[in-house]
């Protein structure tokens, strides 16, 4: 069974690296922005990994 909390996160995390890439590669708003996707992205998949449904 599949928990949307994972998908929510997955895509954070996802977005959070293409942005972070983007902002080494030259625009430091898309690295803070990427950083803090990133970061609220790892923080979902694992509050979806500890409190399973």
């Amino acid at each position: 069974m599949s928990d949307i909390r994972m998908v929510i996160g997955g895509l954070f995390l996802v977005y959070g690296v293409i942005l972070i890439v983007a902002g080494v590669l030259g625009e430091a708003v898309n690295l803070w922005t990427g950083l803090a996707m990133a970061v609220f992205g790892g923080l979902f998949v694992a509050w979806a990994r500890a409190r399973r449904i």
